[in-house]
Parts: structure tokens; sequence; C-alpha cells
């Protein structure tokens, strides 16, 4: 007999044996009385008394009861528990009537999983003088539910997320942006649910195991299903909507951009395999991946920009982008984008970012450069070459009104997933009726919906991470200090860093109406 016997189990209350003890447990209350006495005396004891009784129906609680309190064990007895899974016997001493065992064992109608040797250890014991209580004498079969399916995604998606170092600082940012797939390459693979088995109660009543999940892979333009495999039906470049996948045209200059190519204008992505030389110019309306550096140009994005070797822009570079700016290194350029991230160094240059800056990696230092934010800037450290010649500008947000933003935004995604749950449901239904027009409107519906979403989820994230890097309604972050004297303004106020200070961060309290300093070392 197993350690824990449940006789009688319901979503707030259960009754089991545990070695020598009947435990009531009542989880969830509050629970009607009469509910617990008839469960009681469905089981022969007549349980503590009643004012205990009430306490445990009102506000729940564990109560050891008397094995047997109240049962007459004149005549045998067969319960079925567990939800049918298991059938156990009570014999009073001296029972040895195998015929009257088989006809109560017909009356309950208890024909499957018996156990022939448990049944027969009772009866021996019973014969012996002993009373018998609560032998399982007959298992059913418990159903297995069916294994939920899943998606395999084959491509990593690009993060732009900092790889950390084991003390947990930032080590350097991942500069991946665009992901170029070849048409037939396989982007993900679906796997489906595993059956149910069914189960049976000692009965033979059938038991239904809950069927799996079966997987969504949800993809767009680009892609098409072979068997369980999506794959790209064209060459280009992997995009991402929330779970959603891809494929869109990618402009792939094999090379350099330069006097082969002359200058560059695409309204999709870009991807550069080379530098964009000098006097030369990259124009693009989605992201652009150059694997390459930057030198004396231009580049314009009205989505991300990525370079893998820097900028070199010698006084005269110009690189804006509508969202994010990752780059090794920015030396003598300027860049307007929405949040800048660099892994080594800023160097003799003007950064206007519409959120944030972050110079954190390993090497990152900021020298020589007027850079200009809305909420904040985080460094490693800053190098003042000669007194002026940096500048660091944190024109500053409200924090509560970005916070607020956040809540609202994620109200909308959780009422946008519930339509979009109704929409599936009603495109599953007419599709599965027969009516195939109707259906196809209502995908192009769940389709635009799902767009939005997506939408409202990357603005989301985008604050959430503005979130994290300020503190206050403006603040600026350094860890190994800096060197020399740095003109500091945030939100209007002018601050003064002490040079010896390491991990400090100072910030604009709305409450004070002042700048604070954080922690320092």
């Amino acid at each position: 007999m197993s350690d824990r016997l449940i006789l009688e189990e319901t979503e707030t209350m259960t009754l089991f044996r545990e070695e020598e003890r009947l435990v009531l447990d009542v989880s969830k209350p509050p629970v009607r009385l009469l509910d617990l006495l008839a469960l009681l005396r469905r089981h022969g004891t007549s349980g503590p008394s009643t004012e205990r009784l009430r306490e445990l129906a009102n506000v729940g609680g564990v109560e050891n009861l008397e094995i047997g309190a109240g049962r007459d064990l004149a005549v045998p007895s067969l319960q079925i528990v567990d939800g049918g899974l298991e059938a156990t016997l009570s014999l009073p001493p001296g029972f040895d009537d195998e015929e009257a065992l088989r006809k109560l064992f017909a009356a309950r109608g208890v024909v499957y999983g018996l156990d022939g040797e448990a049944l027969a250890r009772a009866l021996e014991r019973s014969r012996s003088g002993q009373a018998v209580r609560d032998v399982v004498v007959a298992r059913g079969l418990e159903p297995r539910h069916g294994e939920d399916g899943w998606v395999e995604h084959l491509k990593r998606r690009p993060t732009g997320k900092p790889t950390m170092t084991e003390s947990g600082e930032v080590d350097f940012y991942s500069l991946d942006l665009v992901v170029e797939v070849q048409r037939g390459e396989a982007l993900a693979i679906r796997h489906e649910a595993k059956p149910p088995r069914e189960g049976k109660t000692v009965t033979g009543q059938t038991l239904a195991g809950r069927s799996g999940r079966t997987p969504r892979l949800s993809y767009g333009r680009g892609a098409e299903m072979e068997g369980d495999r999506l794959v790209a039906s064209v060459d280009g470049r992997l995009v991402w909507k929330g779970e959603r996948l891809s494929v869109e045209p990618l402009l792939i200059v094999g090379g350099a951009v330069g006097p082969e190519t002359g200058n560059i204008v695409y309204d999709g992505p870009v991807l550069v395999r080379g530098d964009v030389r000098e006097g030369y110019s990259v124009t693009s309306g989605g992201d652009i991946d150059i694997q390459g550096g930057i030198e004396r140009a231009v580049v314009r994005s009205g989505g991300s920009i990525s370079v893998r070797f820097g900028i070199v822009g010698k006084g005269g570079a110009l690189v804006e982008a509508e969202g994010d700016i990752l780059a090794r290194f920015v030396q003598e350029a300027e860049v307007r984008c929405s949040l800048l991230k660099v892994n080594e160094y800023v160097l003799r240059s003007k950064i206007h970012a519409r959120r944030g800056v972050l110079v954190e990696g390993s090497r990152g230092v900021i020298m020589a450069s007027q850079i200009e934010a809305a909420a904040h800037v985080n460094a490693r450290s800053v190098r003042v070459m000669r007194w002026g010649d940096t500048a660091i500008t944190v024109t500053g947000v409200s924090r509560l009104e970005l916070f607020q933003r956040c809540q609202a935004l994620g109200r909308e995604i959780v009422e946008a997933d519930d339509e979009l749950l109704v929409l599936s449901s009603s495109i599953r239904t007419l599709t599965e009726k027969g009516f195939h027009l109707q259906a196809r409107k209502h995908l192009a519906e769940f389709l635009a919906f799902e767009e939005a979403q997506e939408k409202r989820k990357e603005v989301l994230a985008g604050l959430k991470e503005t979130l994290r890097n300020l503190r206050g309604d403006a603040s600026f972050s350094v860890i190994d200090g800096v060197s020399g004297e740095i003109s500091l303004r945030l939100k209007g106020v002018s601050c003064r860093v002490n040079d010896k200070a390491r991990r400090v961060t100072l910030y604009y309290d709305p409450d004070e109406g002042q700048v604070r300093i954080a922690g320092g070392e």
C-alpha cells in the first residue's frame, strides 16, 4: 500500500489514509458543513466535534481522524476511491466467505485491475482473527495526457543584448542585425503533439486523457511549409514579428560601397559585406547591417544600423537611424539615433540620442565628445583630453509617464491577445464548417491585428529597456570613473563628478527637484 491513499478528493478538500492515520484536509475553504459530514459518513468515521468541523468548514485546516470510528465491520466493505482508480477492501475478523466476496465485487462493478495477491493476503489476515481495513485490492489505469507540440527555431534572433562578465557587468554588445537566408533553407521545425493514452477505472470505465496542444507556427511572406518544416521561399532577410516569421527582400552588397557600386539607395534592408568608403552613402528604408566599417561617409536608415568594425569618420561621417545604432566604436563622426550602443569607445564625436547612450563594454570609454541624450548616458569610463572637450547633456524625461505608458501598453497587449484568441477561434470554426471565404476575411483581419500587436510589444520592450537604464528623470552612470572635469547637465541642472568616484550614478530626482548621487566607491 502506498504511503498516502486518497479515499476521496474534491477541489476543496481531501480525505486520505497515511500509514495508520485517516486525515481530512480542507484546503480551499469555505465549504458546506453538510458536505463535510456526508464525506465522513461515506467513509465510516464521525470525525471531530461539530464545533471543530464548523471551524474546518469556515477557515480550513488539517485534522487527524480515527480510522474506522463508527465503521461497522460486521460485514465486508468494498469502496471505490481516488476517482475510480482504486478499490479498497475492509473485512471483519474471522471472515472466510469467498463466494460472498465475489458477489460484493460484482455488485460494486469492480472488474479491472484486480490484485489477487493483495486479496489473498487480506483474506488470510481476516481468517487469523484480525480486522482488515482499506487494503487496495484493485487498481485502475491512469490516463496519460498527450504532450504539447513545440516549435524548434533554427535561426537565432538578433537581440543587441550584452554579453555579461562573471561579475555581472557588460562585456560587449552583440552587433548582429540582419539574418540572411537562402531560398529553400529551413527556418523552423514544427514538432507535433503526442497523442494521449486512455485510462480505465476499476469498474471498467474509460478515462480520456487530455490531448496535447497543436503548436502554432506563424509565418508570412517569403516563407512556406514543407511538411513539418518552415522554409524560405525566397532569398532575403529573416524577420521576426513576435513569433511570426517572414522573409523580406534583402539588398546585398557583396563588398565595399565605393566606386564599383556607387551610392546605395534602397527601400528595404541592406547588408554590406565590406566598408562604406569615404565620399559614398547608403540610404535605406529598413535596417542596415555593415559587416565592415564606415569611413567619411553618410549612412541613413529608416530602421536600425549595425557597424561591426566601427565608424572612422575623419570629422565628416554622418550616421542617422530612426531606430538604434550599434557599433564597435565611434570616432570623429556625427551620430543621430534612438539608442546608441558602443562596445569600445566614442572619440571626438557628436552624439544625439532620442533615448539613451550605452558605452558600458569592458573597454568602453567616452573621450573628447559632445553627447546629448533624452533619458540616460551609461559609460564604463570618461576621459577628458583637454579642458572643455567633453560635454554630456541629458535633457530628461518623466519616469512616471514612462511607467504609466508601460502599464497602459501592457493592458492593451492583454486585451489584444484576448481579441486574437477570439479571431483565431472564429477562423478555425469557419474553416471546419467550410465557410472558407469568411475565414479568409477573418484571417486578413487577424494578420493586421497581429502586426499591430507586435508593434505594441516592440514599443513596450523599448520603454522597459529605457526604464532599466534610467534612474529618476535623467541619469548619468559611470563604472570606472571620470578622468578630468566634464561638463554635465541633468535636466537643466549643472553637475560635477569627482574624478575619483567609481560606480556612481547622478540622477535628477523629480520629487526633490535636484540632482542626487547614488553609489560611489
